[in-house]
């Protein structure tokens, strides 16, 4: 999934190149790329399909320029993922069958264990494919955060090996039954998730049979269902034209709030050592980077601190940027637009990029 805008991300993230098409962590390596490198661990390029917006397809292209051109579907809208969702899978279905295992996975994160993500995957799909079940991914909380979605384990209905034929007892103890997934909690429910030991954050990732996934959209949003399953083939000289009217009338919902929260059959896999990050604002670029002495991270030719501590400061411009007496900032300079803010105020970023939609300013967007 590599349709989302980034927003959080401004000034660097733009409509036509939004923040998984940055290098924010890696110089050189735009998060997609290091996504689409991920899966082939366990998947082939040619299995690989990537959805995202009209206006990313050609810079999506430039940098991904092995995957086949017909493998970018290209949503006319952006609807949230429960469309994204069941547009993938209508496309899989035609090119395999109802069996086959999808997995679904955001563009924009950050996982620096990528033999012990493919081993977790190749563990979905046995599981998705033994039980006929919804698997996602949970992360184990190093800290409160208002920013995740958390998911609660069923620890009084934990699978064994009359349920899950052929598992060790290492994996079995990675495999647990959901009980709720919970949104994303003020910092004092964060904070008692996180005390109780029985909550995950919710990482977006999942992995199911395509029958599983349609079923359960079918159940729980046969709206939208109604319209992706109308679409023709993908090869049909109206299938883009087609899409657009669908995606038209379609309403956004996420695949949690509309699918995932109401599902009775939902296994979630405990995820130990991935080094995952959603990298959701500038604070977590700040957190996931390399700092100085003075736990600054310093990016630019003309960039300089002193007598300050804590900050994250990017420039793409010429010009000097300099950070006197002041701690826990956010300076990003695109040439165009500078941005100053609190690290931890950094969530709100998206508030500026409201403003500008409302006063028009279309040049910074």
């Amino acid at each position: 999934m590599a349709g989302g805008v980034g927003s959080r991300f401004w000034p660097e993230s733009r409509e036509k190149r939004p923040k998984q098409l940055l290098d924010v962590i890696t110089p050189g390596t735009s998060l997609v790329q290091a996504t689409i490198a991920r899966t082939k661990h366990f998947a082939s390029i040619e299995d690989t399909i990537v959805v995202t917006g009209e206006m990313q397809r050609e810079e999506l292209q430039r940098q991904i320029p092995d995957l086949p051109a017909e493998n970018i579907i290209s949503e006319p809208f952006g609807r949230n993922t429960a469309p994204c969702i069941a547009l993938g899978a209508r496309i899989l279905r035609e090119r395999s069958d109802g069996e086959s295992i999808m997995v679904v996975l955001p563009a924009d994160h950050i996982i620096r264990n990528d033999q012990e993500f493919a081993r977790l995957m190749q563990l979905g799909a046995r599981l998705a494919h033994q039980t006929n079940t919804l698997v996602t991914v949970g992360i184990h909380p190093s800290r409160p955060e208002t920013g995740f979605g958390y998911i609660q384990l069923d620890d009084e209905h934990l699978p064994s090996q009359k349920d899950l034929v052929g598992f060790t007892e290492f994996e079995l103890r990675e495999v647990v039954r959901v009980k709720r997934f919970a949104e994303k909690p003020d910092i004092d429910t964060a904070k008692r998730f996180v005390e109780s030991g029985d909550f995950l954050w919710n990482s977006g990732m999942f992995i199911w049979r395509i029958d599983a996934v349609e079923a359960a959209l079918r159940e729980f949003t046969p709206e939208i269902m109604e319209q992706i399953e109308t679409l023709p083939s993908l090869n049909s000289p109206d299938f883009t034209a087609k899409l657009r009217e669908a995606y038209s009338t379609i309403r956004g919902v996420s695949i949690d709030y509309g699918v995932m929260e109401r599902a009775p059959n939902v296994y979630v896999l405990r995820a130990g050592a991935l080094g995952w990050s959603d990298v959701g604002s500038w604070d977590e670029v700040y957190r996931l980077s390399e700092k100085d002495l003075e736990n600054n991270v310093l990016t630019g030719s003309h960039v300089i601190a002193r007598n300050s501590k804590g900050s994250l400061v990017i420039s793409r411009s010429d010009r000097l940027i300099a950070l006197y007496g002041v701690s826990d900032m956010v300076v990003i300079d695109t040439g165009d637009a500078i941005l100053v803010t609190k690290r931890d105020q950094a969530q709100g970023v998206r508030d500026i990029v409201d403003y500008l939609k409302r006063h028009q300013m279309t040049e910074f967007l």
